[in-house]
């Protein structure tokens, strides 16, 4: 039986590159980037029906939840996961996810978190205040006889363009 799952993010303070400013000679402090995980992604209850697994995924923009293959959805609330960028005001800033991150249960069974994407455009830029908060999600892959509640950490990057 597959329990419910929260991976948890790490949030990181990121090193910012020097303001227009500063390389024009201005000697003032640029604002460093900061990320805050406001919710983590949860991708509820789920059973696995088979062997030969499937996939659970989480729309980063609508947290919509769709599955696929020999899982079934046991119901509950699932959650796209919630940041918020604090920093220089205007700043364009590129945030990064991993490629695919392993999960893992008490009981030793794993899942991979794939396909992690924001619903932040191509240009993501701080409003007039500093902030930008953005949603994310992916997809959960179960093979095998996999079980549990599942846990990892997602290394959210962002820097200023």
């Amino acid at each position: 039986m597959f329990q419910p799952h929260s991976a948890m993010a790490q949030c990181r303070l990121c090193a910012a590159e020097p303001t227009e400013s500063a390389a024009a000679g201005n000697t003032g402090t640029e604002t460093p980037l900061n990320i805050q995980i406001i919710a983590n992604l949860d991708f509820s209850r789920l059973a696995l029906l088979n062997r030969a697994g499937g996939e659970v995924e989480l729309d980063p923009q609508s947290g919509q939840r769709r599955v696929s293959g020999a899982i079934t959805d046991l119901g509950g609330l699932s959650l796209h996961g919630q940041g918020r960028l604090t920093g220089e005001p205007g700043r364009l800033v590129r945030v990064g996810l991993p490629e695919r991150i392993v999960l893992s249960a008490p009981n030793g069974s794993t899942a991979e978190l794939v396909k992690l994407d924001t619903d932040l455009p191509a240009q993501a830029r701080l409003d007039r205040d500093g902030r930008l908060t953005f949603s994310f999600g992916g997809r959960l892959r179960v093979t095998g006889n996999a079980s549990g509640q599942f846990r990892g950490r997602i290394a959210i990057t962002a820097d200023y363009e």
